[in-house]
């Protein structure tokens, strides 16, 4: 079973943008041990050039606090561009609720935060029927 979630997760590309190289080889180390492919970029533009580079990206890990960017600039560009990929923003901005609401591509953990709920967050996202999954979460608050 762990096995072929394994197998299943190498086809689930993640990319990682956060300006912080310390926290950053922690989203890669974390995610690589759970069988995810993970790219990571340094600032807002890099991640730009992985995102197209790599359009079968399944899901992109990011912070605000960006050089050349801010993050929210980044979700604008972002959305202009017309994709479907999950968006997690972490951020340890007080603002970061304000950010994503209302966005229904982009999911938020406040910083500091376990590297569980990360994980948790990223199956729910990944999940093929994840659209119903917030629905029905929403619906039950």
């Amino acid at each position: 079973m762990l096995e072929t979630l394994r197998n299943a997760n190498n086809e689930n590309k993640i990319l990682a943008i956060e300006d912080d190289p310390e926290v950053l080889a922690l989203y890669k180390s974390y995610l690589q041990k759970r069988g995810y492919e993970v790219l990571s970029a340094t600032g807002a533009v890099e991640g730009m050039s992985l995102l197209q580079q790599h359009p079968d990206t399944r899901l992109i890990l990011l912070d605000l606090n960006l050089p050349g960017m801010s993050g929210e600039e980044w979700i604008a560009w972002y959305v202009q561009q017309g994709k479907a990929t999950p968006v997690v923003v972490a951020s340890g901005k007080g603002d970061i609720l304000t950010i994503t609401k209302g966005n229904n591509m982009t999911a938020a953990l406040t910083k500091p935060f376990h590297m569980e709920e990360l994980q948790e967050l990223i199956e729910v996202l990944l999940a093929d029927d994840w659209h119903e999954q917030v629905s029905v979460d929403k619906k039950l608050h």
